[in-house]
């Protein structure tokens, strides 16, 4: 029987799917604004780096008279280009001394930096890049990072007003830390005679739900108090899209003349807005600050 032993050849198999399996595991982990907006990714299968998306508007109805041949209209609304242009990667080389595959700890500490080191660019881009370029249905905060309900509801109003209704569960409210903090000094949303459910914001600390929007704190919403900065975002899903043509991917080997394991995980994506940036046809509102 031929000797057994494992050695950093015989687990050349092993190791790049060990370090693919948890950086893809942990990007995943951080993935939030990117399931939130619409994804073609799919129309990338037969390569190419920039899609077509035709944008569809609300139509009329025609009304059919007896005997009368319908009316066939053509799509004039034009397309979307959605350049797929964002390459990232995050690149690592582990020397032997390290041993880190021994260490269950410090492998999954380089795994979730990697992981995390990919998604938080792809959250950062859609949020800083595309979210925040919208223009048409800014709100201008009184006082930097600074909310009042009446501020809250002009947004609503906005989108309304453009027929989008916010409380159809795919329209999100993003806020900086400062403005998150904001909206927990709001008697309407943290205070239990006047939410009328069971969450109770004061004791945990967390508001859930805001006029019907699910709420997220996130530091990609700047609140150094930088005029004219975006400090809170609401969007529904359909006001972006998205597509990866290279999901996470994560590729390794041992590198014998440096006796260490090179790890490299890339990401190639795009996204662009569903409508020119100033247009207030778009459900998304920017609060900025003063």
């Amino acid at each position: 029987m031929a000797d057994g032993n494992v050695t950093k050849t015989t687990a050349a198999n092993f190791i790049p799917e060990m370090w693919r399996d948890a950086i893809l595991d942990y990007a995943e982990r951080k993935f939030q604004l990117r399931n939130q907006v619409l994804d073609f990714s799919s129309m990338l299968a037969s390569g190419g780096d920039i899609l077509n998306i035709p944008k569809v508007t609300e139509e009329t109805a025609a009304e059919k008279s007896a005997g009368s041949a319908v009316t066939y209209t053509n799509n004039t609304d034009g397309v979307i280009q959605l350049a797929v242009d964002q390459h990232h990667y995050e690149a690592k080389r582990i020397e032997d001394i390290v041993r880190v595959q021994e260490s269950a700890d410090l492998f999954n500490a380089y795994a979730q930096s990697m992981g995390y080191a990919l998604a938080k660019k792809v959250e950062n881009y859609i949020a800083v890049d595309i979210l925040q370029s919208a223009t048409g249905n800014d709100v201008s905060l009184s006082t930097d990072n600074t909310f009042t309900t009446a501020l809250i509801r002009s947004g609503l109003q906005k989108l309304l007003d453009a027929g989008h209704d916010y409380t159809d569960g795919e329209h999100y409210f993003y806020c900086s830390p400062a403005a998150y903090m904001s909206l927990l000094s709001l008697g309407d949303f943290t205070e239990a005679q006047k939410r009328g459910d069971a969450e109770n914001p004061l004791a945990s600390g967390r508001i859930i739900n805001a006029y019907g929007l699910e709420v997220y704190p996130s530091t990609d919403w700047d609140d150094d108090g930088g005029s004219g900065d975006e400090t809170a975002t609401i969007f529904n899903r359909n006001s972006v899209y998205f597509a990866q043509q290279l999901a996470p991917r994560v590729q390794s080997s041992y590198d014998i003349d440096h006796l260490a394991t090179s790890v490299v995980a890339d990401v190639l994506f795009g996204a662009a807005l569903s409508h020119a940036a100033n247009s207030t046809a778009m459900g998304i509102v920017n609060f900025n600050n003063a």
